[in-house]
């Protein structure tokens, strides 16, 4: 058990190196929610099912908090969008993004 475990988490951050916020995020979501999901699927006999869906509502939350944490910003007039934003609306001005 404790190898498959660190091959897992050895090729999740292998996956997640080079990808957005977003994707990492996804991804992150998708894993900790198949996780959550195997063991909740498990307890009625249903593991598979569980981390199946699982999977799907924490991808789909990981990504949504990812584009949050992923903000661009209008080098003309500086305000701030989510990273889905590619123009600024006020200005048309290619948004930037911000480093952390």
């Amino acid at each position: 058990m404790g190898a498959k475990f660190f091959l897992v988490l050895l090729l999740v951050s292998l996956v997640l190196t080079g990808c957005t916020t977003v994707q990492k995020g996804a991804a992150t979501g998708a894993v900790v929610g198949g996780g959550l999901g195997a063991i909740i699927g498990h307890q009625s006999g249903k593991t598979g099912t569980g981390a199946a869906v699982g999977a799907a509502v924490g991808g789909i939350g990981g990504a949504i908090v990812g584009e949050q944490l992923d903000n661009k910003f209008c080098p003309t007039c500086g305000r701030r969008f989510a990273g889905s934003v590619q123009y600024c609306p006020y200005d048309g001005a290619t948004l930037k993004t911000i480093d952390k």
